[in-house]
């Protein structure tokens, strides 16, 4: 079997996998959900490839049925309930780097309620070899940048799911540029505010800009401490 044959066949399980993996969320068969997603694992695929490829997937429809009023609204935090379930039972499985990147604080600021994303990002930067402080969603700016400061972070990993929220994301990095001056970290944008597009407001402009997980890990590979 040739390469782009092997690829092509790996890519269209884990499509199946993801659309049988969406049935069961949308069931609430959470068990069948799970065994699905450990035996995606132990049949030899990367809990990155399951994370990007069927998790974040799988929710991302979840929630265009929401928006579109064909499911309720307790049906998409089932979804993402019962995400954050697997994703707890992948995460022991976890296999962490020897190489030793840097700390890295990860969050969604004040209005900010969804999490699943910026929980993926970290582990699978916890996996990398970074040093991870995970805030959760919805945290005030000050608790933010008291967090990098105690953390003495190299990176700041923010989630923006809606674009409105992208204010606050302004006024956190101007509140750290006041605290810290040059000891500022790296900004790490993500989240489905730039899912279709790269524009940033122009004081973001410095910011680094991640459309998927993968990006991400390659984008905090790339800053110098």
């Amino acid at each position: 079997m040739s390469e782009h044959t092997s690829g092509s066949a790996k890519t269209q399980a884990m499509k199946s996998l993801q659309q049988e993996y969406l049935h069961d969320l949308l069931a609430a068969r959470r068990k069948d959900a799970a065994e699905k997603a450990m035996n995606a694992f132990r049949s030899g695929q990367s809990i990155p490839d399951i994370y990007t490829e069927v998790l974040q997937e799988s929710l991302y429809e979840v929630g265009r049925l929401w928006e579109t009023n064909q499911i309720t609204v307790a049906d998409e935090h089932m979804g993402t309930a019962i995400t954050q379930f697997i994703m707890s039972s992948l995460y022991e499985h976890l296999e962490v780097s020897d190489v030793r990147r840097g700390r890295v604080v990860v969050t969604g600021v004040q209005g900010e309620m969804h999490q699943v994303g910026a929980n993926m990002v970290s582990d699978m930067l916890e996996a990398d070899g970074w040093r991870v402080m995970f805030l959760g969603a919805d945290v005030p700016l000050e608790s933010i940048v008291q967090s990098v400061k105690k953390h003495q972070a190299d990176l700041l990993g923010i989630s923006v799911t809606l674009y409105v929220n992208l204010p606050r994301v302004v006024e956190l990095i101007a509140m750290l540029g006041r605290e810290l001056g040059p000891k500022t970290p790296r900004i790490l944008l993500g989240g489905g505010a730039f899912a279709m597009t790269d524009e940033v407001p122009a004081e973001l402009k410095g910011a680094m800009v991640a459309h998927n997980l993968h990006e991400a890990i390659a984008l905090a590979r790339k800053i110098k401490r």
